[in-house]
């Protein structure tokens, strides 16, 4: 098949998926405001934060006519006057209530969040200290407002054409022959692979993607044949689609230390997917040296370092 067919294909996969949320969600422009929120912060901490305000503005109106009845120097307005201190006072009352009540409920929702996330992850380790530093404020360092977009993109066009330059020069590739009893003649990914690899997907995608990762786990089970067929295509022919090849890329800094000012403490990040994993590691497995553990499941460095049954 023709490199072109492919393309014509993963072309025709983003343009259908586009085409079906243009007729279901029409664009439209609307301004969004950066307000970054705390994960734990869920629909009821807003419903309670929302009558938290509506009781404050209750209490400021109420006050505001008690000040004004105040000045009455009647007997009838001296009555009102009371009667509008006592509102003012009751709604002082609900609203300090009612704001000590929020202020409990944003407590035990932080603590619950981190407690759960810490316990779930008690036996990963690297996930664990990971949230151990978002929890302490040692988590990722923003990226500084001080550089440009077109200053980002020269860094990165320059680290690419560094890496080329210096290994221009260097020999060619060798690879040693496979044993006899390791073959891969064919990939065959299967409709039940596609649908279990779109589920175990975290829900963060790229905003190159047709549709958002969460509205595809919904609709995997009716479009997975011909992301199966897709796929069987792609590989058959060993092409990448040009339109798979486009991203977002998005700066981060290295580590914590660095100058956020420099275009040079920053790598590029891009968020594309991975789906052969699981069809590649039966073959690969046999092929690689028993002492190689990195980034295979069930290996790690306590396997590296614990001392071998002869050692002495």
């Amino acid at each position: 098949m023709p490199a072109g067919d492919t393309d014509e294909l993963a072309a025709l996969y983003a343009d259908e998926l586009n085409s079906l949320l243009d007729r279901l969600l029409p664009l439209r422009h609307f301004v969004r405001r950066q307000r970054p929120s705390d994960p734990w912060f869920d629909k009821e901490c807003r419903d309670v934060k929302r009558s938290t305000r509506r009781l404050e503005r209750a209490y400021a109106a109420a006050n505001r006519r008690a000040a004004a009845a105040t000045s009455g120097c009647s007997t009838a307005m001296r009555l009102d006057t009371a009667t509008a201190v006592a509102k003012a006072a009751a709604a002082k009352a609900a609203w300090y209530n009612q704001r000590c009540a929020y202020r409990q409920l944003r407590h035990q929702k932080c603590t619950d969040f981190w407690r759960g996330k810490l316990e779930a992850n008690s036996s990963n380790p690297c996930q664990l200290w990971r949230l151990v530093d978002e929890l302490l404020g040692r988590g990722r360092v923003r990226e500084s407002s001080d550089i440009d977009v077109e200053a980002f993109s020269q860094s990165f066009a320059e680290k690419v054409a560094s890496v080329r330059l210096n290994t221009s020069d260097a020999p060619p590739a060798s690879f040693n022959h496979a044993r006899s009893d390791a073959s891969l003649q064919c990939f065959s990914p299967l409709i039940s692979d596609v649908i279990d690899a779109v589920r175990r997907l975290p829900d963060k995608f790229s905003a190159a993607d047709p549709i958002p990762t969460s509205v595809l786990k919904q609709v995997i089970d009716i479009i997975a044949p011909f992301v199966v067929e897709l796929f069987n295509r792609l590989l058959s022919e060993g092409h990448f689609p040009a339109v798979f090849k486009e991203a977002f890329v998005t700066p981060v800094v290295k580590k914590p230390g660095l100058d956020a000012t420099d275009t040079s403490s920053y790598r590029p990040i891009s968020n594309l997917r991975r789906v052969l994993l699981n069809r590649l590691r039966p073959v690969l497995d046999p092929l690689l040296r028993k002492n190689k553990n990195g980034f295979r499941p069930g290996r790690g460095c306590p396997r590296t370092h614990s001392p071998s049954p002869t050692s002495h």
